[in-house]
């Protein structure tokens, strides 16, 4: 074998050890690369898995913070609404605030007001209880002088019957002495005589006892019973034409003829008349302030004015006919202004030339009652004043109730929680009220009037219906007692 072969063969045998070898290493490189991949597939297979839980987690962390981000937001909502309710309702107390610093200053003034009013009328009063005691004086005076003629027409007739007793004793012994002495003819001739002076004084005595007794009793004994009663028939009037009526009906009591006027722009106007003839129509009666009559006068002086005698002899200054022998006007005067003017005369009644007599004590009887009656309608006056100012007031609670309730309606409010703050609104004003109502001493019923008004008013729509609802009644019910 040559060498040639021999490298052939050694270098085939080296390739095939070689081959073989290489085979080994590539299959023992491929098993490891296969169990490289195996456990580099295992690796990212678990990567692969830790990534999807991740993932998972990550996905499960996103859903809980968008539940949280969408629960931020409705509580943000609900903090933003509630920061606005709170802004409205800071503004409704502000604005209530400055309400009841408006109604405490309107109270204020009125408290004033009211005893302002309180003072005039305790000064009208010790007026009328001083007139009234100078009258007691003068009534007392005049019942002395009543006894006193009581007593002299008790003595005329005590001496009437003592004449027509000595008349008869006269005749009786007339007979005798006739029968006795019929030889004696100056004795008759004297007795006769004495008899035709007694017979002329009983005539007499009878004459003026008739006349006596045909007089009316004194004025003076039935003044204070006519002013008891025209103070109570005044005292019960409730309105200031009532006053006005019961005034002219009570000066009646003293005064034949009664009439009563109105003043008017530039004049007086007949109003109501007592005891004249069909003739004279009271209504179609107009006196221009500007003339010389003695309603015009009363309106213009703002005092009773006072005609007699010779005075009433000028027709112009009365606006009647007749023959008075006294006639008066009494002006009714509230705050400086003449509303009204009573007139009134004694025509048709025996006149009384005497002084102090019946007129005297009529014309203080109509300055009474006149004073009463301006006591009366300045009261009457100061509590209509006080009644429109509540009414006012009450109008004015409602509106802001309305208003309330139409804010309300905008801001979204609807079904309970919407008359739930009606009723509550409502419970409010009406407690406002009835405190300044207790305080001035008015009804506290007049918001209730009011709250119908309104419901009538405001029927058929939502807020009618609620408002109803609130204060506890019906709108049908509501209309009924409008």
């Amino acid at each position: 074998m040559d060498f040639r072969e021999y490298a052939a063969k050694e270098a085939a045998e080296l390739a095939a050890r070689l081959t073989e070898a290489a085979t080994t290493n590539a299959a023992q490189a491929a098993r490891d690369a296969a169990d490289e991949a195996q456990r580099f597939i295992d690796t990212l297979r678990g990567q692969l898995q830790t990534e999807t839980s991740a993932r998972a987690a990550a996905a499960g962390q996103v859903r809980d913070a968008q539940a949280l981000a969408e629960y931020l937001q409705t509580e943000l909502k609900s903090a933003t609404e509630r920061t606005q309710l709170a802004r409205l309702q800071l503004d409704e107390a502000r604005q209530m605030a400055e309400r009841l610093e408006a109604a405490r200053g309107e109270l204020a003034v009125s408290r004033d007001e009211q005893a302002g009013a309180r003072k005039a009328a305790e000064a009208d009063l010790r007026d009328a209880r001083r007139t009234a005691e100078s009258l007691r004086e003068e009534l007392t005076s005049a019942k002395v002088t009543l006894e006193r003629t009581t007593a002299d027409r008790l003595a005329s007739e005590e001496a009437a019957a003592v004449a027509h007793s000595q008349s008869q004793a006269a005749e009786a012994k007339l007979a005798a002495v006739t029968d006795l002495l019929k030889n004696s003819a100056t004795r008759v001739t004297t007795l006769e005589q004495m008899q035709y002076g007694q017979t002329r004084r009983i005539q007499d005595l009878e004459a003026e006892l008739q006349a006596r007794r045909s007089e009316p009793p004194p004025a003076a004994s039935l003044v204070l019973d006519d002013l008891t009663a025209g103070f109570q028939a005044l005292a019960a009037a409730t309105t200031i034409t009532d006053v006005l009526t019961k005034l002219t009906e009570q000066m009646a009591a003293q005064f034949p003829r009664v009439a009563l006027f109105r003043v008017k722009k530039g004049h007086l106007q007949g109003e109501h008349q007592i005891g004249f003839d069909d003739s004279t129509d009271i209504g179609k009666l107009v006196l221009p302030l500007g003339m010389d009559s003695l309603p015009s006068r009363a309106a213009s002086s703002g005092e009773i004015e006072i005609l007699t005698g010779e005075e009433l002899m000028d027709t112009r200054r009365t606006p009647f006919t007749g023959t008075p022998g006294c006639a008066l006007a009494a002006p009714l005067v509230l705050a400086g202004d003449t509303v009204a003017v009573v007139y009134a005369d004694d025509s048709g009644r025996p006149h009384s030339r005497e002084s102090g007599g019946p007129r005297d004590l009529r014309a203080r009887y109509a300055e009474v009652l006149q004073r009463y009656a301006v006591a009366l309608l300045m009261r009457l006056a100061n509590e209509l004043r006080a009644l429109a100012e509540l009414q006012r007031y009450a109008t004015s609670l409602l509106q802001e109730i309305e208003q309330m309730y139409e804010a309300d309606l905008h801001a979204g409010k609807t079904g309970a929680e919407l008359l739930r703050r009606l009723t509550g609104n409502l419970e409010y004003a009406r407690s406002i009220y009835s405190s300044r109502a207790a305080l001035e001493g008015a009804p506290g019923t007049l918001i209730e009037d009011e709250l119908a008004s309104l419901i009538e008013a405001r029927a058929g729509t939502l807020f009618s219906r609620d408002l109803a609802a609130a204060a506890g009644i019906g709108e049908r019910n509501a209309a009924e007692a409008s």
